[in-house]
Protein backbone atom coordinates (compact mmCIF):
# COMPACT_ATOMS: atom_id res chain seq x y z
CA UNK A 1 0.00 0.00 0.00
CA UNK A 2 1.53 3.60 -1.11
CA UNK A 3 0.48 6.92 1.21
CA UNK A 4 1.51 9.85 0.59
CA UNK A 5 3.18 11.98 3.64
CA UNK A 6 0.96 15.35 4.45
CA UNK A 7 1.68 18.50 6.03
CA UNK A 8 0.05 18.90 9.36
CA UNK A 9 0.67 22.28 10.38
CA UNK A 10 4.92 22.24 11.55
CA UNK A 11 4.86 18.36 11.28
CA UNK A 12 3.94 15.97 8.60
CA UNK A 13 1.88 12.69 9.01
CA UNK A 14 0.07 9.86 7.23
CA UNK A 15 -3.14 8.73 7.21
CA UNK A 16 -3.97 4.93 8.32
CA UNK A 17 -6.88 2.75 7.16
CA UNK A 18 -9.74 1.65 8.50
CA UNK A 19 -8.77 -1.28 7.37
CA UNK A 20 -5.57 -1.28 9.02
CA UNK A 21 -6.99 -0.22 12.17
CA UNK A 22 -9.12 -2.99 12.37
CA UNK A 23 -6.61 -5.30 11.55
CA UNK A 24 -4.18 -3.99 14.64
CA UNK A 25 -7.05 -3.52 16.98
CA UNK A 26 -6.90 -0.12 17.24
CA UNK A 27 -9.24 2.14 18.20
CA UNK A 28 -9.35 5.82 18.15
CA UNK A 29 -8.26 6.86 21.44
CA UNK A 30 -6.00 4.16 22.10
CA UNK A 31 -2.28 5.17 22.76
CA UNK A 32 0.49 3.45 20.06
CA UNK A 33 4.49 3.47 20.93
CA UNK A 34 6.38 4.87 18.00
CA UNK A 35 9.90 3.63 17.25
CA UNK A 36 12.58 3.29 14.51
CA UNK A 37 14.61 0.20 14.01
CA UNK A 38 16.92 -0.14 11.16
CA UNK A 39 15.56 2.82 8.95
CA UNK A 40 11.67 1.34 9.31
CA UNK A 41 8.86 3.16 11.70
CA UNK A 42 7.36 0.90 14.02
CA UNK A 43 3.73 1.33 15.09
CA UNK A 44 2.20 -0.47 17.88
CA UNK A 45 -0.29 -0.46 20.37
CA UNK A 46 0.46 0.31 24.21
CA UNK A 47 -1.18 -2.82 25.99
CA UNK A 48 -3.50 -1.70 29.00
CA UNK A 49 -1.25 -1.86 32.21
CA UNK A 50 -3.17 -4.19 33.85
CA UNK A 51 -3.24 -6.43 31.01
CA UNK A 52 -1.30 -9.72 32.08
CA UNK A 53 -0.33 -9.04 35.12
CA UNK A 54 -0.47 -12.73 36.08
CA UNK A 55 2.52 -13.91 33.57
CA UNK A 56 3.63 -10.74 34.53
CA UNK A 57 4.44 -11.40 38.11
CA UNK A 58 4.80 -15.32 37.82
CA UNK A 59 7.70 -14.17 35.42
CA UNK A 60 9.38 -12.06 37.79
CA UNK A 61 8.92 -14.90 40.38
CA UNK A 62 6.65 -13.13 43.10
CA UNK A 63 3.86 -15.78 42.65
CA UNK A 64 5.93 -19.00 43.15
CA UNK A 65 4.87 -18.93 46.82
CA UNK A 66 1.33 -19.36 46.33
CA UNK A 67 0.93 -22.28 48.39
CA UNK A 68 2.44 -20.47 51.71
CA UNK A 69 -0.13 -19.09 54.09
CA UNK A 70 1.08 -16.16 56.02
CA UNK A 71 -1.31 -15.79 58.58
CA UNK A 72 -0.37 -13.19 61.55
CA UNK A 73 -2.36 -13.49 64.90
CA UNK A 74 -2.70 -12.40 68.25
CA UNK A 75 -3.92 -12.73 72.17
CA UNK A 76 -7.15 -10.62 71.01
CA UNK A 77 -7.84 -12.78 67.93
CA UNK A 78 -7.57 -16.11 69.96
CA UNK A 79 -9.49 -14.94 72.81
CA UNK A 80 -11.53 -12.04 72.52
CA UNK A 81 -12.61 -11.92 68.73
CA UNK A 82 -15.72 -13.54 67.96
CA UNK A 83 -17.14 -14.64 64.70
Amino acid sequence: MKIKLRKIGNSSGIILSKRILEQLNIEEEDELKLAVKDGKILIEKISATRENWEHKFLKAGSLQDTDHEMTFSTEFDEKEWTW
